[in-house]
């Protein structure tokens, strides 16, 4: 079928427009790495900017030779809070522009291959709310396959503000 004729009415006063929304977070990008065979692998991402953490969302896109469900991502804030990602139950070869974001609707596990769009990690990146921004992340994978994968591009998007993050743990990896 095709439309041959539409309209739209606006109704309107005299009064000041609001703004439109302002998006207030901020992208970081991590380097490119090899998912070495049967081993753990890691990029670092060091962030230099200074704020309290609101929200948190991580960008990875990424390939393994057989598929993405013998692939394990985690994601570690420099005050040491470890957050997995997915550990289980995807099928297929490829992540592409997979966000893992809290709010999303669906859940990493109930998506598909190329899982393009936002999920639900397995564990909550509102672990790291409140903590400080700067420091160095870390991206961390493994696979027990024999075969390598890699992640071709990865990021995290924060939303920040100047109010005072939670102390750090007094042993690295405790919270």
């Amino acid at each position: 079928g095709s439309v041959s004729e539409w309209s739209i009415t606006v109704t309107y006063d005299d009064s000041t427009p609001i703004d439109p929304p302002v998006d207030i977070s901020t992208k970081y990008s991590g380097s490119s790495f090899t998912i070495d065979a049967q081993a753990v692998s890691t990029s670092d991402l060091t962030i230099t900017d200074q704020g309290t953490i609101a929200d948190l969302n991580i960008t990875i896109s990424a390939s393994h030779n057989d598929y993405m469900g013998i692939v394990d991502f985690k994601l570690i804030s420099p005050y040491g809070t470890i957050v997995n990602l997915v550990t289980s139950g995807t099928s297929g070869p490829i992540y592409s522009k997979t966000t893992f974001d809290d709010e999303a609707s669906a859940a990493i596990a109930s998506g598909t291959d190329p899982y393009y769009g936002s999920f639900q990690p397995e564990g909550s990146l509102s672990d790291f709310d409140k903590e400080e921004l700067s420091g160095t992340w870390t991206l961390w994978a493994y696979t027990s396959d024999f075969r390598t994968g890699s992640v071709s591009e990865w990021s995290i998007t924060v939303t920040y503000d100047d109010s005072t993050p939670t102390d750090p743990p007094v042993d690295i990896g405790t919270k």
